[in-house]
């Protein structure tokens, strides 16, 4: 939903949590994400439950930059 502004609030559900995402990003894109980051927690999640909240956010970040850098350096190569 655009406001005033033109800006989107769209709110996802990540980790047993809801967050309002408010930015010029389309709602799927932002809902896309939201998946990406809840299913990479997820799955961190369930290989190391022994993780706290904090350290599990992190891992994941650090799992998804990741691939981000690998990606694009692999288009930088083409």
């Amino acid at each position: 939903m655009a406001d005033s502004e033109g800006l989107n609030r769209t709110t996802i559900h990540i980790a047993g949590n809801d967050y309002t995402i408010v930015g010029t990003e389309s709602p799927e894109h932002v809902r896309e994400v939201g998946l990406l980051v809840d299913t990479k927690i997820r799955e961190i999640r369930e290989q190391a439950p022994q993780l706290d909240v904090r350290q599990i956010a992190v891992l994941a970040a650090l799992n998804i930059g990741s691939d981000y850098v690998k990606i694009k350096k692999n288009l930088g190569e083409l």
